[in-house]
């Protein structure tokens, strides 16, 4: 048996395990576009600690925050809620699923570049909010709103993967529960707080946690639809790693921003396999 597993395991350590050693070995040395194919220079971790403090990784850190925020919240909400009005089923809702599971299986390029347009000064979310005499909206180009509507847009891929899980887990409730709630008079609104929901814990831990991973590693979106601006209103971390390393070639800074970023992944990972191992036990 362990033979058969040798070509997968040389496979991961070619394309998984040396990437992460060399980040590491980067993250640590003095790397810069004068000895990328030099030798690199020992200075510990700090490099790490010169890059953490900087205001671009806070002002990065912080982006994260409201857009892993917008992602999980918008999303999950907006799954949960398109779940419960596919739950019973009817003559539309398999063409409905069949949309979401295409949306969802869109490529990131491609859905990035169709809501650019989309939300363009001359695109069309602006051209139906001047039919309602709404001034435009500068959705990629003013304030905080760059950043709020990748989230969005990003959230929107979310909502149909949501929805098809949530889906599954109220079709999988027990039918005589949800029907002796309705024996006992237990209107629509009680039946969701407190049976529909309940049940719904485990798969609402699991969806929240996959769905941070994925929020938090997210690059496509924004490098397709604002390129982390204007300026740096939209930069998360992984698109700060992306600017240091390859726009002003700070290789070492670069690699330190993604070495951060890696940890507080599998910080996330580790939680998300704790709480599945505790649902399982349960």
């Amino acid at each position: 048996m362990g033979l058969y597993l040798l070509p997968a395991a040389l496979f991961l350590a070619v394309l998984a395990l040396y990437p992460f050693i060399e980040l590491i070995h980067m993250s640590v040395s003095q790397v810069s576009s004068d000895n990328i194919f030099g030798d690199w220079p020992f200075i510990g971790t700090a490099g790490v600690q010169a890059v953490a403090v900087t205001a671009d990784f806070r002002e990065a850190a912080v982006n994260s925050l409201i857009y892993v925020g917008l992602v999980v919240g918008v999303g999950l909400g907006g799954g949960l809620a398109a779940a419960l009005v596919l739950w019973r089923g009817g003559p539309l809702s398999g063409f409905t699923l069949a949309l979401m599971v295409f949306s969802w299986a869109l490529p990131g390029l491609i859905n990035g570049v169709d809501w650019r347009f989309l939300l363009d000064p001359r695109g069309m979310v602006d051209t139906i909010l001047s039919v309602a005499r709404v001034a435009p909206v500068y959705w990629l180009v003013e304030g905080r709103l760059p950043l709020v509507s990748v989230a969005l847009v990003n959230a929107w891929t979310v909502v149909p993967f949501a929805t098809l899980v949530f889906r599954a887990a109220l079709l999988d409730m027990p039918g005589e529960v949800l029907a002796a709630a309705d024996v006992d008079g237990a209107r629509p609104r009680q039946t969701l707080r407190y049976i529909v929901l309940p049940l719904l814990r485990p798969t609402i831990l699991v969806l929240t946690i996959l769905s941070l991973l994925y929020a938090f590693k997210s690059f496509d979106f924004i490098y397709i639809m604002t390129f982390g601006g204007p300026g740096t209103a939209s930069t998360t971390l992984p698109f700060l790693s992306y600017r240091l390393a390859f726009e002003i070639y700070k290789f070492s800074d670069g690699a330190a921003v993604a070495v951060i970023t890696l940890g507080l992944t599998i910080l996330m990972a580790l939680v998300y396999l704790r709480s599945v191992h505790r649902e399982e036990r349960a």
